[in-house]
């Protein structure tokens, strides 16, 4: 081959590695610099947090952190008002104290604090009331305290309640013993004292009262349990709203328990509740100088046997069935209840047995004589 063929071979093939080097250039710069159009299209940010692509987010970093949360409270509840209170009150046994009701021992001190008050005849048509308390530990003095019956043994057994009393009747002491009613008896107990008010102003048997302290302290000494049993049948269920019962009217609710004693509780219209009368004027308690009102009234009937002795002692029939009146928001309606025995609380029905449900507040209770049914006024004119 000669020399003029040699040359322009080599020159064609560099001229050939030339163009090959352009190429790859070229190709590369097109790689780094992608071709921008005119219309502008989303990064690869934007397009990931749009679509959500969790891809490149696999711990959810980017999703909103969702608001925990908070369960709501427990609702503890008084089981004698059906209204709010602290959990340890809610557990609580009450206690219930005899009340002085003759009228020369009046005014009783501390009587207002009572979340249900019984009331009863004892001898000689007077009657004594039960003041049955959820939280005592915050009552101040209390008083006047008497002596107990053994029918109101079974009222203060209705709560499973630590019984406060001063004294009692043979038949009482009896069956304090027999059916080992935690009682404390003022006779015998330091946390029981005269009121220097009450010596000045009333016989003897007039002035005996307690503190809630006092109870406090008398229920430690004794070793009682204060604690509510968990299987206890609470003898009230409340309703969700207070309502009316369907019934007819009772604007003012006259109890003509005796010729003594003849209370009566008027309907205020402001306050929902019925206010509470005796002896012709306010029911009034010297602690505070306020009126004693509740917003339930039960009437429960029952039989009445007496007198027994020379001291005017009557027997009354706390068990077995029974009928009565639900009295709430000016209405009543009539009710039945049942007292398997005499430590069993009581059960309150409707008329056709279902269960009674009764307003949330404070409630009276009157143990009234079936032979005197006749004579209570639903719309007293007073």
């Amino acid at each position: 081959m000669n020399k003029k063929i040699i040359t322009v071979i080599s020159i064609t093939f560099i001229a050939l590695l030339l163009v090959l080097a352009v190429a790859v250039a070229v190709l590369s710069v097109k790689k780094d610099n992608p071709t921008i159009s005119n219309t502008e299209e989303p990064n690869d940010s934007t397009t990931q947090n749009k679509d959500h692509d969790n891809t490149s987010d696999p711990d959810n970093t980017l999703q909103p952190t969702p608001t925990p949360t908070v369960p709501a409270a427990p609702v503890y509840i008084n089981p004698l008002t059906g209204l709010p209170c602290s959990e340890e009150i809610s557990k609580q046994r009450p206690a219930a104290v005899m009340i002085n009701n003759i009228h020369t021992a009046l005014p009783q001190e501390g009587i207002s604090g009572a979340d249900v008050l019984y009331e009863c005849l004892a001898e000689g048509g007077i009657t004594r009331l039960l003041m049955v308390t959820q939280d005592y530990a915050s009552l101040g003095v209390v008083g006047s305290v008497r002596s107990s019956r053994e029918y109101y043994l079974d009222f203060a057994q209705n709560h499973n309640a630590l019984y406060f009393h001063a004294g009692g009747s043979n038949k009482a002491y009896t069956e304090i013993a027999q059916r080992k009613i935690d009682n404390f008896d003022g006779l015998y107990l330091s946390m029981f004292y005269r009121d220097p008010w009450r010596l000045q102003n009333f016989a003897l048997e007039h002035t005996l009262v307690i503190t809630g302290e006092g109870m406090v302290n008398a229920i430690k000494y004794r070793g009682k349990t204060t604690q509510q049993k968990e299987d206890f049948a609470n003898p009230f269920s409340f309703n969700t709203e207070n309502k009316a019962p369907n019934g007819n009217a009772a604007k003012c609710v006259y109890l003509p328990f005796s010729y003594y004693q003849t209370p009566y509780l008027k309907y205020d219209e402001t306050t929902k509740t019925y206010k509470r009368w005796q002896y012709n004027e306010p029911h009034i308690d010297k602690t505070n100088n306020k009126q004693l009102e509740f917003t339930n009234i039960i009437v429960l009937f029952a039989s009445h046997t007496g007198a027994l002795d020379s001291s005017g002692h009557i027997d009354v029939t706390t068990t077995g069935s029974g009928d009565g009146y639900y009295i709430s928001n000016g209405k009543y309606v009539s009710i039945k209840y049942y007292k398997a025995d005499e430590d069993t609380p009581i059960k309150l029905f409707n008329a056709d047995y279902s269960d009674l449900q009764i307003n949330k507040g404070k409630t009276y209770i009157a143990v009234f004589p079936t032979a005197n049914k006749s004579s209570i006024n639903m719309n007293y004119n007073k």
